[in-house]
């Protein structure tokens, strides 16, 4: 390879190299590196380590507003996850109006929505939460599988903790466990089938309650899930306590005592389970001894009603019919209270409005676009009658240039039939002299054929015998001469202008010049020049050309008098 074109390939190469680099430069430098760090630490489930990190940055003092916004969003997210106390969404909401207005950020956008939606509701605006992670499933790209399925948990958990007892937190819980499935995240795969194993329990589907909690608990042990591990627990002793079977009452009890002096959230809901299973095993002193330890100003709405059963059991158990009915009562009027909460009702409600919404935008949209398609078919229309309007007028050139091609052919044709009547007029020579080359041919076959056959297998004697026999064969002066007559004769004095013109050329050039007017194939003129290969023939055209001078083509030379 040449200097030059080492030269064409480098310089591609470098160009390239530069292009990438600073390509790779700006993307590196697009954030802070400590927030991209705070990010990936939160991707890999230790918010604790990632709150950390976030602390040490005076989102303030950050140099871009997309660093700012990006902080805000980690951070929110970071605390909501370590289940920090959250008294305000101004944090969150430095993220949402900032991604709201730039485009390209569409994964962050959807997470400013989600925990926009999580904010709010744990300052208590359930409603609002509901319509924010809606609108994060609603912009997030098909293929974010996580923040799909972590906007379809959250709806799932907010539906849960409201007591929508229509199985609709199952709905979402199940699309969230799908798109963490497609991620693969096992953490929150495990999640999913706990809470929806937990939420089958709650409306007395007990067979497809257990076979999530024993799906969720063979994930959370193999990932060794402690935390996760006692809440999966408590579901099954929750979906167990209530059976007939002996065995599965005290199973249930089992789980609750084991669990109970465990430090978690779910210390007092395990303390009732043990109390709820004693006393239908009808140990009434232990039971007082797990329910004396309960904190029951602490319990939740759901657990007050679970609290006042345990009580309805440890009057039956005792033999105190009138504690039964009093506690039974006071629980049965307690979940009335929340059943008959008009908060379910609003979510619905929310729920609703907001699918209303989309469906109008929906049909504007269609409205929209079936009136831009109207628009288009027009145009289109437009187009295709000037299309067919060219056509037209491209078909009618087509068939004026046609007639003309008639017209010449017919021209044509009569100069062919005058042309036809003078080669008559040449015919009985023309035979005259292709008899005497067809004997000079079928000689020159007889000659290949006796001498290839003798010397078959030594081309050089070949070669020498045949030359030997060739030479006392070739057409004589007078075979030539005649030759050049007829020749010269059919191509309008093309012999005599050639001798008069190019003094140069030879009797030989001559022979073959009138070989060649006669359109003789290259093997008869090699027969008849004695040459014993093509290459010869076409040496000779070119030596020829030589003396013609001027760039002369032998071809075009010819060519000339055959015209006139």
């Amino acid at each position: 390879m040449d200097k030059k074109s080492k030269t064409h390939v480098i310089i591609p190469i470098l160009f390239a190299l530069v292009f990438v680099f600073w390509g790779c430069h700006g993307q590196s430098n697009r954030y802070d590196p400590r927030l991209i760090t705070a990010d990936s630490v939160l991707r890999s489930n230790d918010p604790d380590s990632a709150l950390r990190l976030l602390n040490a940055i005076d989102g303030d003092k950050l140099a871009s507003a997309g660093d700012r916004a990006y902080h805000a969003l980690l951070l929110t997210q970071a605390q909501y996850r370590c289940y920090v106390d959250i008294t305000s969404d101004s944090i969150i909401n430095v993220a949402l109006d900032y991604y709201m207005h730039h485009e390209g950020e569409q994964e962050k956008l959807t997470r400013s929505y989600i925990y926009k939606g999580a904010v709010i509701n744990l300052l208590g605006d359930p409603e609002g939460a509901i319509t924010y992670y809606k609108q994060a499933a609603s912009v997030a790209a098909p293929g974010d599988h996580f923040n799909l399925g972590y906007a379809n948990m959250r709806m799932g958990s907010l539906y849960r903790d409201n007591l929508v007892m229509d199985s609709a937190d199952i709905i979402y819980l199940k699309r969230a466990l799908y798109h963490f499935q497609q991620v693969p995240d096992s953490f929150y795969i495990a999640t999913c089938l706990s809470t929806i194993g937990g939420s089958y329990a709650a409306v007395n589907k007990n067979d497809s309650a257990l076979v999530y909690l024993e799906k969720a608990d063979r994930l959370i042990k193999t990932l060794h899930l402690t935390s996760m591990g006692i809440v999966n627990q408590r579901y099954l002793a929750d979906l167990k306590m209530f059976s007939r079977d002996v065995k599965d009452i005290v199973e249930a009890k089992n789980i609750a005592v084991s669990l109970a002096d465990k430090d978690t959230g779910e210390r007092d809901h395990l303390l009732l389970i043990a109390v709820y299973t004693l006393a239908k095993l009808n140990k009434p002193d232990s039971a007082q001894f797990y329910l004396k330890q309960v904190d029951k100003d602490k319990l939740s709405d759901g657990l007050r009603v679970f609290y006042n059963d345990c009580f309805a059991q440890l009057g039956r158990c005792q033999g105190d019919f009138g504690q039964f009915e009093h506690f039974f009562r006071r629980a049965d009027d307690i979940a009335d209270s929340l059943l008959t909460n008009d908060m379910q009702r609003k979510l619905r409600d929310v729920e609703s409005k907001y699918d209303n919404e989309v469906l109008k935008n929906k049909s504007l949209r269609y409205r929209y676009n079936w009136i831009i398609s109207l628009v288009a078919a027009a145009l289109c229309g437009g187009i295709l009658l000037a299309v067919i309007v060219a056509l037209r007028r491209k078909l009618a050139r087509r068939k004026r240039l046609l007639r003309e091609s008639e017209d010449t052919i017919e021209r044509l044709r009569d100069d062919t039939a005058r042309l036809n009547e003078q080669l008559n007029a040449h015919q009985a020579m023309s035979n005259e002299l292709k008899q005497a080359i067809r004997y000079q041919v079928d000689m020159f076959n007889q000659l290949v054929e006796k001498h290839v056959t003798k010397f078959a297998y030594s081309p050089k004697k070949f070669s020498e015998a045949f030359e030997r026999s060739y030479s006392k064969n070739r057409p004589n002066d007078s075979f030539w001469i005649t030759f050049r007559s007829y020749a010269n004769d059919k191509y309008n004095d093309i012999i005599t202008h050639s001798l008069q013109t190019y003094p140069s050329l030879s009797d030989t050039d001559l022979n073959f010049l009138a070989l060649y007017c006669c359109s003789f194939s290259t093997s008869v003129i090699m027969a008849c020049m004695g040459y014993k290969e093509v290459h010869s023939v076409y040496n000779k055209k070119h030596r020829i050309e030589v003396k013609l001078g001027d760039g002369q083509k032998f071809d075009d030379y010819v060519q000339l008098f055959r015209g006139l």
